[in-house]
This record gives C-alpha cells, sequence and structure tokens, in this order.
C-alpha cells in the first residue's frame, strides 16, 4: 500500500516566510512510525466564545509532525497537509481506521482533506473549521454507502498556528489526546465505542437498533465487545458501513481547545495503540523523547503498544496485533507578538510543505 512519503530524505523545515517577519509560522515534518482540562491554558469555552476574535498578540507557534505505522490488514490510513487560509497557517493531520476491507480509510486518506479545504472556503477561524469537518465526513459518508459495505472511524485535527488554536473532529474510537509539557494527558476525542459509550447505546437503542455480542465459533457462547446489528460494528459512529443503515452516525464529536502557553503535543492513534497502551503511558514515552525528532517519538510509541500486546509471548514480537497508527503534532513556541489581526476572511486557500503527496 503506498503511503504519503516525503520526497526527500529524513526531516524537512518548511518556512512560510523570512524569520524576521511577525507572524509567521514554521512547520517540520516528518514521515512515518483520562483526565482534567486543567492543563490547558484557557477553558474550552472561552476558546469557543473567542472564534470571530481578532487575534492581536498570539505565540508563534512551530509544529513538527512525526508519523509512524505498522500494517498488518492494511486497513488504517492517514494524511497531513499544511495550507495558508487567508494569511493564516494552519496544519491538519487525519487518521482513518478501516473496518470491514480498506475500500472506506483509503477514501478518506484519498479526499477527505481535500473535502475539509474545500468546505472551509478560505476561511481559518475556529467556526468555520469546525463546520468543515461536520461537512467533509457527511460528504465522504454518502459517497462511501453508494459503493460498499467497509467503514471507518476518522479523528482530524486542525492547528491554527496563527491564532494557536487546535480544532478536533472525530467518529469512532482513533482517539486523541493532549499531553502538555506537564501534568496528565488530556482526551480531545469522544468515545463511540457501543460497549463504553452509553449515550451512543440509547441513542441507538430509540432508534430500534439491535445490540448484542457476536458468537464464539469456538464456544457458540457471547463474546467480544458490544455490536450494532446488522452489520455488526462495534461503534455507532462512522463513515460508510451501507450494511449498518440509519443507526450509524457520520456526525462527529467536535471541540477547538486553546494551545496551552507552554505548548504540548498532541497524539492522534488508531485503536492499535489505545488498546495496548494506556494515554498515561504514551505520555510518558513521548516525554522520554522529547529531545529526538516526532518522527522517532512517533514510533517510539507504535513500538512501544506493539511490544505490550505480544508481553506474555514473544512468537512474532515485531508483528502487530492490529493495524497500528500514530500521528504527532509537537507544538513550541510561546513568543509573543503584537499587532497581528487574525480575522478568518474568505480567502483562498494555499497549500505547500506538506510532508505527504496526494496520489
Amino acid at each position: 500500500r503506498k503511503h504519503r512519503r516525503p520526497k526527500g530524505a529524513g526531516q524537512a523545515r518548511i518556512e512560510t516566510g523570512a524569520p524576521a517577519r511577525a507572524g509567521r509560522a514554521e512547520i517540520e515534518t516528518a514521515g512515518p512510525a483520562r483526565a482534567s482540562e486543567g492543563e490547558i491554558a484557557t477553558s474550552e469555552a472561552k476558546a469557543i466564545k473567542g472564534d470571530e476574535a481578532t487575534v492581536t498578540d498570539e505565540p508563534n507557534w512551530v509544529c513538527e509532525v512525526g508519523q509512524a505505522q505498522r500494517d498488518l490488514k492494511g486497513e488504517d490510513c492517514f494524511d497531513t497537509r499544511r495550507v495558508t487560509l487567508s494569511g493564516e497557517d494552519v496544519a491538519v493531520i487525519m487518521v482513518a481506521d478501516g473496518h470491514g476491507g480498506s475500500a472506506a480509510s483509503k477514501h478518506c486518506e484519498q479526499c477527505l482533506l481535500d473535502y475539509f479545504l474545500a468546505a472551509a472556503d478560505g476561511d481559518a477561524c475556529a467556526s468555520s473549521l469546525r463546520g468543515a469537518c461536520e461537512a467533509c465526513l457527511a460528504r465522504a459518508h454518502s459517497e462511501l454507502i453508494e459503493v460498499t459495505t467497509a467503514g471507518s472511524t476518522v479523528t482530524l485535527v486542525a492547528l491554527n498556528l496563527t491564532r494557536g488554536e487546535l480544532t478536533v473532529a472525530n467518529v469512532g474510537d482513533s482517539e486523541g489526546w493532549l499531553v502538555p509539557s506537564r501534568g496528565e494527558p488530556v482526551r480531545l476525542t469522544e468515545d463511540h465505542r457501543l460497549e463504553t459509550s452509553a449515550a451512543e447505546r440509547e441513542r441507538v437503542r430509540k432508534m430500534g437498533g439491535n445490540l448484542a455480542h457476536a458468537k464464539s465459533r469456538k464456544t457458540g457462547l457471547p463474546a467480544g465487545p458490544l455490536r450494532l446489528w446488522p452489520g455488526g460494528v462495534a461503534q455507532a459512529r462512522s463513515v460508510g458501513d451501507a450494511d449498518v443503515g440509519r443507526f450509524i452516525l457520520p456526525t462527529p464529536y467536535v471541540r477547538t481547545v486553546p494551545v496551552p502557553a507552554a505548548g504540548c503535543e498532541v497524539v492522534v492513534a488508531s485503536d492499535g495503540i489505545w488498546d495496548a497502551i494506556y494515554p498515561s503511558m504514551v505520555a510518558a514515552t513521548l516525554r522520554g523523547m522529547r529531545h529526538q525528532p516526532a518522527l522517532l517519538a512517533a514510533s517510539a510509541v507504535v513500538d512501544r503498544a506493539v511490544s505490550q500486546r505480544h508481553a506474555y509471548g514473544c512468537d512474532g514480537y515485531l508483528t502487530p496485533r492490529d493495524d497500528t497508527t500514530c500521528l504527532l503534532m509537537r507544538i513550541s513556541g510561546g513568543a509573543t507578538k503584537a499587532g497581528r489581526g487574525g480575522g478568518g476572511g474568505g480567502g483562498g486557500q494555499e497549500s505547500g510543505g506538506c510532508s505527504c503527496q496526494v496520489s
């Protein structure tokens, strides 16, 4: 399977302007490898309330992106972009974990961020980016249910480097976590697994959906996570899954939070990571790799997850027991500057500087 890779070896630093010019950010990109929200500098409510405000004094944020992946079934896909929307610098990452085949996740890899940028229509304010998340997932879902019964979870993170804002959207169980410089990691996404989400179980049951465990082939007894039938999916939100019908919801959980003043790391990963290790273990791994490139840090997280799943047996210890993908945003900066407007008008979009090439 072809993944997006840098054309050149190693890491690349992309500068959007001369370093001395105020308001310009840099992004470094590198190719593949529950907690209180008190660590976030400002409350989520304040961040959302300030969507339309003009930014006059914000950090000169820098974002380094690392990616790592181990394939088993070839159903995990990802994409990254770096764009300028009306003069505001935005970095976007996306992880899609497919099920029932790779058709849905590959469609997301090929198209979803294009749909996202088209829906944003050049406006980088948080409310615009949240709306673009909902629109791109709805579009992908409507296309997928016409051609396949495969489905996919999706988690998308858009970092506005000019404003210092993170907009996050997800359907399914590919979780996103914010790891602050100190303290506990903060969950950014919502859990849509039927086994653990009372809200999703209630929603599906009110619609008349059938929830039950699958039967073990060996014993004939119920086994595994709670699933939605027909289709047998374990999460109630995704894109695709045409055989599940109206019970599947492609509407994402969406939020915007400010980047902590001291910077942070944002991890988006498939359940190959989160089913193997706790977020606290991910945070500890990243903090231990803080002086290494983001590429190596993301690879270390994947290695730890794969190793943990083989903790009680060494046979095939290099082979993952599920597709395992980790994308890492390492966000730093904090040197403030004054006199710059951060309005998110309706200008055009300009791509550039991404390590991933669209095929």
